[in-house]
């Protein structure tokens, strides 16, 4: 075997890998749109916002009560876009993120049956948009692929201040 061959066999593996690379990532970004992790019907979505509702806990030593304020985030994305490609690594990261909080999140497909985007103050054409639930609702947005990585991208473990930065 001269260079020449070993050069054209090196580029059809390389070739291969690529494909069956990009393979694997649409089938892993299909796998997650038919998951529990993606909302996709009404139902879904009113549970996770009703998680954001505040809840009270009465100490029975001292019977003193308390007040707990949740959080519920929710990313709206386009089904099959670029970013839901980056969800298959953006959302474990906020999950993570979100469990040390007690929050809960979810990716949200942008076009649900009966429930209009400009509800819960998303422009469409800014999509995908992360959007945050306090007391069932909407507690701030934050539009853009850029932005949302930015909260994932920090190594700060503390989500609600980085969102409150945001």
């Amino acid at each position: 075997m001269d260079f020449k061959e070993l050069k054209e066999k090196a580029l059809k593996l390389k070739e291969k890998a690529s494909e069956q690379t990009q393979k694997a990532i649409e089938y892993s970004a299909w796998k997650l749109t038919n998951s529990g992790l993606t909302i996709d019907k009404k139902e879904e979505l009113e549970v996770i916002i009703k998680k954001s509702a505040t809840t009270k806990f009465k100490n029975k030593e001292t019977w003193i009560e308390k007040e707990y304020k949740h959080k519920s985030i929710i990313i709206f994305a386009e089904e099959w876009s670029d970013f839901f490609i980056k969800a298959l690594y953006i959302l474990p990261v906020m999950a993570t993120k979100a469990f040390t909080q007690n929050i809960s999140v979810k990716l949200a497909k942008s076009k649900i049956e009966n429930i209009k985007l400009k509800d819960y103050n998303i422009d469409e054409k800014k999509l995908p948009c992360m959007v945050v639930f306090q007391e069932e609702k909407v507690y701030k947005n934050i539009e853009g692929t850029e932005n949302i990585l930015k909260l994932v991208k920090s190594f700060d473990l503390d989500i609600n201040k980085l969102i409150d930065d945001a």
